[in-house]
């Protein structure tokens, strides 16, 4: 039987490196593979098996006289007397074992007789085995000498594949988590973005008037109210405009309020013809309708500039009558403590006093 060699040391650092490597190993494959170019040099052996036994799983590699894996064979004679070692938690040393060709792997020992070993690992309750042959006749005392190699590579080997196995458990789970928290966050910005459209929605209904798509008295205050602001904050000149549809009552009275309504959408268009994009346009409701605008223009050239449009638009043949406008327009001083609503009031008044001179 080949002898280990006899430097005590030098197995001793390979070990304590087969420790570190094992314990760096990143999965079970590479736990497997360093086990296996360990053997022949700690053991010199002409072959060898390990098994280990992991909850309901069971991990079985042979190794040639190389150190490279080998698939397990179900007659192997390492495997049964590696499982019949760790059923009976007892090591077996048997120091002439009839050769065959379970054992040999088509090869010829010098003799008719092989040694084998088989060592259970830990020494309680053990959950791995070793086993290593050699293709000559042993003593039992050769054999023993063994031992200690066998029951180090074991356990380190035996550890490494425990650690190796928890963090591919760790990992897997990591994964599954960071996958589920991806889906979780996906899902929530999808939320959000469903809520934020419908709070925008929401916001649009409530700000517009129906019947013109213009904005309606809340959408009113609340845009001109930031212009306004502007305004005064900035000192620039502004204006605030009440119009007010002349004989609505009589036209709902007279043809319908389907005539009505289309008077009131005709007169929309040319108010939002009459201001800028960046002025505030709305109907207050009813036949009255209001503008802000930061505008250096005169009252009277805004007042022109709606009775041009006035005077281009072209109604619908079938349109009862012509539209005609009261209108107010007051300039808002940036340095008066007057309000927006003061503001409007003061327009409201001025339509009134225009529309109560025109009925006389």
């Amino acid at each position: 039987m080949t002898q280990p060699p006899a430097d005590n040391a030098g197995a001793l650092r390979r070990l304590l490196a087969l420790a570190r490597d094992l314990l760096q190993a990143p999965d079970l494959g590479s736990v497997l593979e360093l086990a296996g170019q360990a053997i022949p040099n700690l053991l010199l052996s002409d072959g060898a098996l390990l098994l280990v036994q992991m909850g309901e799983r069971e991990y079985v590699t042979e190794f040639d006289r190389r150190g490279s894996m080998q698939p397990a064979r179900a007659d192997s004679a390492l495997l049964r007397h590696a499982r019949q070692a760790l059923a009976n938690q007892t090591p077996i040393l048997l120091p002439a074992v009839v050769a065959d060709s379970s054992l040999l792997g088509g090869r010829h020992p010098p003799s008719e007789k092989v040694s084998l070993v088989a060592f259970p690992f830990p020494t309680i309750k053990p959950v791995g085995v070793l086993a290593a042959f050699w293709y000559r006749h042993g003593r039992q005392i050769e054999l023993t000498r063994q031992i200690s190699t066998l029951r180090q590579l074991g356990e380190l080997t035996g550890a490494a594949l425990g650690n190796a196995g928890v963090r591919q458990s760790l990992e897997g789970q990591l994964a599954a988590q960071s996958r589920e928290i991806a889906e979780a966050t996906r899902q929530h910005a999808i939320e959000l973005l469903r809520r934020n459209g419908v709070e925008e929605e929401i916001h649009r209904i409530s700000v517009t008037d129906v019947m013109t798509g213009m904005l309606n008295r809340r959408g009113f205050f609340l845009h001109a109210e930031q212009n306004f602001k502007v305004a005064r904050r900035q000192g620039l000149p502004s204006a605030l405009i009440f119009v007010d549809i002349d004989g609505l009552k009589a036209v709902n009275d007279s043809f319908g309020h389907d005539a009505g309504d289309r008077l009131i959408d005709d007169a929309a268009r040319i108010l939002e013809q009459s201001f800028r994009d960046s002025d505030v346009v709305a109907r207050l409701g009813g036949d009255e309708f209001a503008a802000f605008t930061l505008d250096a223009a005169q009252p009277q050239v805004i007042l022109e500039r709606i009775r041009q449009n006035l005077a281009d638009f072209r109604p619908l043949p079938s349109s009862p009558c012509r539209i005609s406008f009261s209108i107010g327009i007051v300039q808002c001083d940036p340095s008066s403590d007057l309000s927006l609503s003061d503001y409007l009031s003061l327009a409201d008044r001025q339509m009134y006093e225009q529309k109560d001179h025109r009925g006389r």
